[in-house]
């Protein structure tokens, strides 16, 4: 089981056997390299155990809360196993930064798991009758003869919908996954599972401006201070985006020598951001590295299906991994600026939803005939952008506002669905949503919006997205942005900060604007987009059309509705080549982990 993690900790491996209690762990050293961080790592007495996959940035400032006990390590691990002795489950409080972790107490003889706030690292479990597994990697469980590999079809049909199976399912049967924020507590009486974080939005800050963007370039500063903290090589993901460029601005502010830059290109003009990441470059003369992404890229697809294990459909995990690789050639540690959309509204789909939200108002015998001339445009033109949405805004404005901003980000709904399935249907597909939006206390649709993307989109797509690909190379990544008093700072400042004059990340902007490139401040939102709709057409054509055939033979799969979806975008009457590439992508994931 614990081979399966090699990656994930390349650098040592320990295990620790006692009673009923069985831990293992790979260890990628970033904090006192010597052998005195090895894990499983025990207190004085050998009474208390811990397993710990991430990184608490602030260990330095806890270690003074408990430095009544002696230190054999300089490293955050030990730190946490004392803050475990002195508060219990309670030391999650403390704790800043990005962990998935379990304790062993002999004494009360019970299993403390916990994961970190925003679920920056994974932590799957089974719960049997027979025992009970945790990892970090779904691989090790079932690399137990007594653990069998069978998918779970409403997860399935769930990933159908939003290219990523929702927590706490995985898409195996019996295997589920903590939730972000949460603990569980696993002992000889059962198990239970409670929160300990929750996000607000309800006390929303009364601040000028200024003294908004003041406090809020203190707080990223001092969270990519600690971020930083490593004893090993640190660089950043640029983008050329705001987000990965103010990262890289704060580094170069922090650092005493240049910092590595790692950037991702693509040969098709329209998804290439490399211009505006060698500006950054250049500005803060970085050491800069470039790969460029190509159809021949797929080539490793086989390998991010092994690492993601999961059915995961999101394209840009494939420039992710290769940006990983590149970078791993010279650093451990990457930063980068995820998260910075979701608390600033950087997303063009929130501009999308004022159009929908707009549209609402137009009479319904108004609406109707311009959707059906929309319809009757040419497909060259019906398929533009700016169309599609304009389409999608009329279709959807008289829905209910938690099923008019999913309906804009999902996949593969209702009929869309449908068409390719002919297993269980859920009672409510979008029922994730659903919830995500009834929790948020947000004051304003555009903070409700941006909280639901932070419960379901965040951890479940985009962070999934840099773990596994980062981990395949033995690379830690950390984000400032993700960092929870930044995160609980950002849901205090209005969404009229945030979204202004028909722009996202107005503040955020603003605050930045002084060591920033210009032409970075005024591009439009690009997104880490992947060419897939024009490789579909051309080099991977043949590719997709046999996995749709192997996909089309299995149980709960319409082979008729994937030759249709298939063909309609090879003629260019439609673009499904984000629905062709989940539907590829869980033809190899049923290949590598089911039929196995």
């Amino acid at each position: 089981m614990n081979e399966c993690m090699e990656d994930r900790g390349p650098d040592a491996e320990g295990v620790y056997a006692s009673g009923p209690a069985l831990l293992a762990h790979r260890r990628l050293s970033i904090l006192d390299l010597s052998e005195a961080g090895r894990q499983p790592m025990a207190n004085d007495d050998g009474t208390v155990h811990v397993v710990f996959n991430g990184e608490i940035y602030n260990y330095r400032e806890l270690r003074e809360r408990v430095d009544q006990y002696s230190f054999r390590s300089e490293t955050d691990t030990e730190v946490l196993l004392h803050l475990y002795e002195e508060y219990g489950t309670d030391c999650l409080q403390y704790l800043r930064g990005m962990f998935a972790f379990a304790i062993w107490d002999e004494s009360d003889e019970r299993l403390f798991l916990a994961r970190d706030r925003l679920g920056q690292k994974p932590l799957f479990y089974r719960d049997g009758e027979d025992g009970f597994w945790f990892a970090s990697s779904i691989k090790a469980i079932l690399a137990d003869d007594e653990v069998t590999a069978r998918p779970d079809l409403p997860a399935i049909r769930s990933y159908l919908n939003y290219q990523y199976v929702p927590t706490p399912k995985t898409g195996f049967q019996g295997i589920e996954q903590l939730s972000p924020g949460e603990y569980m507590i696993v002992s000889e009486s059962g198990t239970t599972r409670d929160r300990y974080w929750d996000l607000s939005y309800r006390d929303q800050f009364s601040k000028s401006p200024s003294w908004i963007m003041s406090e809020l370039r203190d707080r990223l500063y001092e969270a990519t201070r600690l971020r930083m903290r490593s004893d090993v090589p640190v660089g950043v993901f640029l983008s050329g985006g705001i987000d990965s460029s103010v990262v890289a601005a704060l580094m170069d502010d922090v650092a005493d020598d240049p910092i590595g830059t790692y950037s991702i290109g693509f040969d098709e003009e329209a998804y290439d951001e490399l211009e505006f990441a060698r500006e950054v470059a250049d500005v803060y003369g970085t050491d800069h590295h470039e790969y460029t992404v190509t159809p021949n890229s797929m080539e490793v697809l086989p390998e991010i299906v092994e690492q993601y294990e999961m059915p995961f459909g999101d394209p840009s995990a494939l420039p992710t991994y290769y940006v990983s690789q590149v970078a791993s050639e010279d650093i451990t540690v990457a930063l980068t600026g995820d998260a910075g959309d979701e608390n600033f509204a950087g997303y063009d789909r929130y501009t999308y939803d004022r159009v929908v939200s707009a549209a609402n108002s137009i009479p319904q015998f108004v609406r109707t005939p311009v959707a059906t001339a929309l319809d009757a445009l040419p497909d060259g033109v019906g398929n533009q952008k700016h169309i599609h949405y304009a389409k999608r805004a009329l279709e959807i404005a008289d829905r209910d506002p938690a099923d008019r901003y999913a309906l804009f980000i999902c996949h593969a709904t209702g009929e869309q669905a449908e068409r390719v399935w002919s297993g269980p249907v859920p009672d409510d597909e979008l029922a994730q949503f659903r919830e995500a939006f009834a929790h948020s206390d947000g004051p304003t649709r555009l903070d409700r919006i941006m909280h639901v993307d932070l419960q379901t989109y965040m951890p479940d797509n985009l962070l999934v997205k840099v773990d596994r690909a980062s981990m395949a190379h033995s690379l830690e990544v950390r984000s400032p942005f993700l960092d929870h008093e930044v995160v609980e700072f950002a849901a205090r400042i209005p969404a009229k900060y945030k979204w202004r004059r028909g722009n996202g990340k107005w503040i955020l902007k603003r605050a930045f604007e002084d060591v920033l490139p210009e032409k970075v401040i005024t591009r439009s939102k690009q997104g880490f987009g992947v060419p897939i709709n024009e490789w579909f057409r051309g080099e991977l054509r043949e590719f997709a059309r046999e996995n749709l055939d192997r996909l089309g033979e299995r149980t709960a799969f319409d082979a008729g509705g994937l030759r249709q979806t298939f063909d309609e975008h090879v003629d260019g009457r439609v673009d499904h080549g984000y629905r062709l590439w989940d539907l590829v992508l869980l033809e190899q994931w049923y290949e590598r982990f089911v039929d196995g």
